[in-house]
């Protein structure tokens, strides 16, 4: 198991009277939720989704930013987001090389 931690923008939409979630470092991944409290655990569980999925598939995808290199707009909040990841059909044997390059790349 691999523990992540990415920042998500949530953005309030009062045209649909809902809240609007995305993951900057991560293209394509978004949720929504009714309540600040139903995006965020929606946030979670996409999070852990398309990571698991991404790493399934040795698919790259970019590091999480330090919270210092993200920018948000006026009405937006920042909040961090933790998953544990474990790939699909693994006993926990993770692609440790996967991440490493991951990781590698930050520096």
């Amino acid at each position: 198991m691999q523990t992540f931690k990415y920042y998500a923008v949530v953005t309030p939409d009062l045209e649909d009277d809902c809240y609007l979630v995305r993951f900057p470092d991560l293209e394509n991944v978004f949720t929504d939720g009714e309540t600040l409290l139903e995006a965020v655990k929606h946030a979670e569980e996409v999070l852990e989704l398309m990571l698991e999925a991404m790493i399934d598939y040795n698919t790259k995808f970019n590091p999480p930013s330090p919270v210092s290199a993200l920018k948000i707009e006026e009405g937006e909040s920042l909040i961090a987001v933790e998953v544990h990841v474990t790939p699909m059909g693994t006993d926990g044997d993770f692609k440790q090389e996967l991440i490493d390059n991951i990781y590698a790349n930050e520096n």
